[in-house]
């Protein structure tokens, strides 16, 4: 499991070795880790090398603390500290948001964009405080946990799930409830039409922690950018239908604005 400093702390990471395009991963909130990307990494194309940070459970709180504006310079670092050309950016939930505001505040960092069932900010915040109002008053408890984690998934996976909780259940508390302040209060929407990179939001039709209105806010705001929606899916499809989702990904990792 390999590690590097970035900005004086300690950042894990997992690598999938390949070709000469880099393809960086970012997790969600809420106790996910680098083991969100695994299958997917493993699947990707032979020209493509994979890279998906661990922001809670194996490293260095970053500098700025638990928050999406350290999360992107720590986003943006990485790629400077391993000396990869621009990559293309994969975010989940959270990590969708810190890709968004890496390629805003750090362009130089990010060549392409994929946003998993994501949005540039909350519509409706309260559905946020709920969670972060559970989080602070039952913690750690693993029942708690593993009614929260349900909520990521149309059926939660066999074989995936209980690991997934599993994982919460060792990430920092103070980190759980710090990054989900930060995504109650950020807002990226009026920044949306800087983003001039190619981007494909991904959401899934039954996605019960983001609306599919988050996507439409991404594709209305990102010029050029496309949505492709996982008719089957809940709020992970990368692990809920694999198959949808490496066709909508490998297709867009195929167009020529990426290959360019």
């Amino acid at each position: 499991m390999p590690y590097i400093d970035v900005e004086n702390s300690r950042v894990h990471y997992l690598h999938k070795p390949g070709g000469p395009r880099p393809v960086v991963f970012l997790h969600g909130g809420f106790g996910s880790s680098a083991e969100l990307w695994e299958g997917t990494m493993a699947r990707l194309p032979a020209a493509c090398s994979g890279y998906a940070i661990d922001n809670f459970l194996r490293s260095d709180a970053p500098p700025g603390g638990y928050n999406i504006g350290a999360f992107a310079r720590r986003a943006g670092a990485f790629v400077q500290a391993l000396g990869l050309p621009r990559a293309v950016f994969v975010g989940h939930s959270m990590g969708g948001v810190t890709c968004q505001l890496t390629a805003l505040d750090y362009p130089q960092a990010v060549g392409a964009l994929v946003l998993v069932c994501t949005g540039p900010t909350m519509p409706n915040p309260e559905v946020g405080r709920v969670l972060l109002d559970q989080l602070k008053a039952k913690g750690h408890e693993i029942g708690t946990l593993r009614e929260i984690s349900a909520e990521w998934f149309r059926v939660p996976p066999a074989g995936f799930f209980e690991g997934y909780v599993q994982r919460a259940a060792q990430a920092p508390l103070d980190a759980m409830v710090a990054v989900q302040q930060s995504l109650i209060d950020i807002d990226l929407t009026a920044r949306l039409p800087e983003i001039t990179v190619p981007a494909l939001v991904v959401h899934g039709q039954h996605d019960r922690g983001r609306t599919i209105e988050h996507a439409r806010r991404l594709v209305a705001g990102i010029a050029g950018s496309r949505l492709a929606v996982m008719a089957h899916s809940g709020h992970t499809p990368m692990i809920e239908t694999p198959a949808d989702f490496d066709a909508a990904f490998h297709a867009f990792l195929a167009t020529p604005a990426i290959l360019a």
